[in-house]
């Protein structure tokens, strides 16, 4: 009599098992596409004591209306430096506030102090990730005005955000 409960209750759990397994499960082919950010040209220096930064690759990208990247042909109106700073677990950026004019064209050149950080900007479709001790560089021109969040996404929670202001 046991050996029968025992067995029906196994039986009854590999079924409730097998019916589980089947559930919520969407048919190949139903989720939304996924589509990729936009790519912006960058170039790493794999040092940061590295002497003249290398150019970025001749690409271009497609951008939203409010921002474009430039092609490594394209000069700049001047380039910025910014440090990704994390020492003594104070994250910043260094400057945290950037001001540009419409129409310039930037190079930044992103320094990570000791850990990975990415300088992103989701509404311009800008996101860089610079492995740590690593200067990354980016160009960029600003065609619309406004007031535009930059944040390092895995340290956003401890404060590292700042502003690009476009006047």
């Amino acid at each position: 009599m046991i050996r029968r409960l025992v067995a029906s209750v196994v039986m009854v759990c590999l079924l409730f098992g097998a019916y589980s397994c089947g559930e919520n499960v969407p048919p190949k082919g139903s989720h939304d596409e996924v589509k990729p950010a936009p790519i912006v040209s960058t170039s790493s220096n794999y040092s940061s004591s590295a002497s003249a930064a290398a150019p970025p690759p001749a690409t271009t990208s497609s951008q939203s209306s409010s921002a474009s990247s430039t092609s490594a042909a394209a000069p700049s109106d001047y380039v910025l430096d910014v440090a990704m700073n994390d020492a003594n677990a104070k994250y910043g950026f260094n400057p945290t506030d950037i001001t540009v004019k419409k129409g310039e064209t930037v190079t930044f050149n992103l320094t990570s102090e000791n850990e990975f950080h990415s300088f992103t900007v989701d509404s311009l479709g800008i996101d860089v990730e610079v492995d740590a001790g690593t200067t990354e560089e980016i160009t960029f021109t600003f065609s619309e005005a406004g007031t535009f969040d930059l944040i390092c996404i895995p340290h956003e929670s401890l404060g590292m955000v700042g502003k690009i202001i476009v006047q």
